[in-house]
């Protein structure tokens, strides 16, 4: 049998705990057993590179594979599709530890490693597990210049002082690639799996489910303001608009009269007539801003309303929201012009009127009953929704995150026996109230609010800032906001959600949770932390094909393939050339050799301790000199000078690496019985 690769053992820290640390960010999101899995095939490879275990065959290495195979279907239900895949790929690494048989093996665990590297991306693209993953390289590029070393006695430290070298002069290079070179779509789009309740807002909403998305702590988007942030009032963020009710739930859905080019207006694409009504309506903007969205899975983006993109890909609908083309699958940077909403001069057309008025019949009869007859007593649809706001905020209403369960008639059952409800219940009760007294009204969903970071001009958006209003259409004004949830718990709007339920005498969280929050450092380092973390979404993530073209319209003028060209060559030999001068130049340098430069280290230990000998004596003399001054240390100097000598006039045959640790290791003994 030939004979088992032995990694060298100055590279194998490196190899073993680059391994490990590549692994490290998918263990910590995927199933349990991937996490007891590869540390123990990472032992088992330790054991046998000390001897104490052997290899394994072919028979327990295919049981194995076979086994890992089968832990990912079960886990996924598939091998396909980045989860899944990434989950077999991590296994099998770590499984390719035990492989090693040539030399060849370890180059392909190498190359593994930095496959599994780059998979990490995949799932997070913030600037922590950027340099993370720029750390680990540093650990696997390091083991690779060690298996290209097979002479025992390096230090590991050597290669991986010559790793973070070699990835040090590759940066600028790499900034200027960045920068310059064009930037295109992405060939493919992976969909990842995410845990329920991540994606935000749904197409469809029922009691319950936004009180249950308020728990979460997940950001849904940044924005920054080119000027003064609008107050907490007008912090509105519609994402989507719910026009039929089947009686519990509240759907968004297209009325059959419209087509998609109809009911969206993309840039590229027609301008339908409500379109440019609007465009000559719309007057001047009321807000400027750049939104810097997390990954979704969904189409519709978030903005104050009326939005305009200056996005290709993003465009406007009827119901005055913004849609991309494609679900997002990844940080999303788009710049908004927000205006005030227009006053509508046409009215409704009959099949919308009648989409907007339309419930389920026999559908909470009392609390429709009450709208016929409200309606009839009040002068006009404007007065007939004050009142419904007025009776909200006199009556014993109360807001909370744990509304009870509601039976068949989900509006009766809620106005007139619990009365206690999150912001889903208050809007769907005064749409359902609007529809009934023959108001056309649709549920208008997404976050209200935001917080300010103090660091820089930018609002977090979260999960918890999950929030639905309504829109009346009113004779001679449109489409007009209403936020029943202002009536019952105005705090909510001014003050945020914690403030609100406090008022109600409950809390969104205890604990822990509540106690970081409040501590004064964490949170000036939580603001910190989202500082870093918007500036590198905007200036790293944000920097697409359209950012590309403004930073180089500005430096060239008109953008052309064969200025891009020369550019690129100009700047990218440039560099090259300014590092060729250094490493020409380092080269000629008359540098100390090793061994020299372990004299000088003694000769400063020396004047430490208080010798200052003439630079101009031999070695000899000066360890004599240090002998009669450390009586205690005289041994320890004499080892050296005989090392010493070793080392200068040492035989071809020697190792100058152990001669050279052997020097260190008596200079530090030296060290320890000269002081005083």
């Amino acid at each position: 049998m030939a004979r088992v690769y032995q990694v060298p053992r100055h590279a194998f820290p490196w190899l073993i705990s680059g391994a490990l640390l590549a692994s490290l960010p998918h263990m910590l999101r995927a199933e349990l057993w991937l996490s007891v899995v590869v540390p123990l095939l990472l032992l088992w490879r330790i054991m046998i590179q000390r001897g104490r275990f052997a290899m394994p065959g072919k028979l327990v290495r295919g049981m194995l594979l076979l086994g890992l195979a089968g832990a990912t279907l079960y886990s996924h239900g598939t091998l396909l599709g980045p989860d899944a895949g990434v989950t077999l790929l991590v296994a099998a690494f770590a499984l390719k530890m035990l492989e090693m048989f040539r030399l060849r093996d370890a180059y392909v665990v190498i190359i593994l490693a930095f496959f599994v590297l780059a998979t990490a991306f995949l799932f997070s693209t913030g600037p922590l597990i950027t340099i993370y993953i720029g750390l680990v390289l540093v650990l696997m590029v390091a083991a690779l210049i060690g298996i290209n070393h097979p002479e025992s006695g390096v230090s590991p430290w050597r290669h991986f002082r010559l790793s973070l070298t070699m990835l040090g002069q590759a940066i600028p290079l790499m900034l200027v690639f960045f920068m310059l070179v064009p930037r295109l779509p992405p060939l493919w789009s992976l969909k990842v799996e995410q845990q329920q309740g991540k994606t935000g807002m749904s197409d469809s909403m029922a009691p319950g489910e936004i009180s249950r998305l308020s728990r979460q702590n997940d950001l849904a988007f940044r924005v920054e303001f080119e000027g003064d942030v609008p107050p907490p009032s007008l912090r509105y963020w519609r994402g989507l608009t719910y026009g039929w009710f089947d009686g519990r739930r509240w759907s968004q859905a297209v009325p059959p009269a419209l087509d998609r080019q109809e009911y969206v207006r993309f840039a590229n694409g027609v301008s339908p007539q409500w379109y440019l009504q609007l465009l000559a309506d719309r007057g001047d903007a009321a807000w400027k801003y750049r939104v810097v969205m997390e990954r979704s899975g969904r189409q519709w983006l978030y903005a104050m309303s009326v939005p305009f993109s200056d996005k290709a890909d993003v465009g406007l609908a009827r119901d005055l929201r913004l849609v991309r083309r494609t679900d997002l699958e990844a940080t999303y940077d788009y710049r908004v012009t927000s205006y005030l909403m227009p006053v509508a001069v046409e009215g409704l057309k009959d099949w919308e009127r009648q989409f907007y008025v339309a419930l389920p019949s026999g559908s909470s009869p009392r609390a429709a009953a009450m709208a016929q007859q409200w309606r009839d007593e009040s002068v006009s649809d404007a007065a007939y929704a004050n009142r419904l706001l007025r009776w909200l905020n006199e009556e014993q209403f109360y807001y909370t995150l744990e509304p009870p369960l509601l039976g068949q008639h989900t509006v009766d059952d809620f106005l007139f026996r619990t009365r206690r409800g999150f912001c889903e219940h208050y809007a769907s009760s005064f749409a359902f109230l609007l529809r009934a007294a023959g108001i056309p009204a649709r549920i208008v969903a997404g976050y209200q609010g935001g917080q300010l970071n103090p660091l820089g001009n930018h609002l977090q958006v979260r999960q918890y800032d999950a929030h639905v209003w309504v829109e009346a259409w009113l004779p001679e004004q449109g489409w007009v906001e209403f936020d029943p949830t202002a009536a019952v718990a105005p705090a909510r709007i001014e003050l945020g959600l914690e403030q609100a339920l406090a008022g109600f005498d409950e809390q969104t969280d205890t604990g822990l949770a509540a106690v970081l929050r409040s501590n004064p450092l964490l949170t000036r380092l939580s603001h910190l932390i989202d500082y870093i973390e918007f500036g590198w979404a905007k200036w790293v993530l944000g920097y697409n094909q359209q950012n590309q073209l403004e930073f180089l319209s500005r430096w060239l003028g008109k953008v052309t393939p064969e200025r891009m060209v020369m550019t690129l060559a100009a700047v990218g030999g440039s560099l090259m050339t300014v590092m060729l001068i250094w490493m020409l130049w380092r080269a000629r340098r008359p540098g100390l050799k090793w061994w020299q430069r372990e004299y000088r280290a003694m000769l400063r230990l020396m004047r430490k301790r208080g010798l200052n000998p003439p630079a101009h004596l031999p070695p000899a003399q000066v360890i004599a000199a240090a002998a009669q001054r450390y009586p205690r240390a005289a041994a320890a100097l004499q080892d050296w000078q005989h090392c010493f000598e070793a080392a200068v006039y040492r035989p071809p045959a020697a190792d100058p690496e152990l001669l050279r640790r052997q020097l260190v290791v008596l200079r530090r003994k030296v060290a320890r019985m000269s002081r005083l």
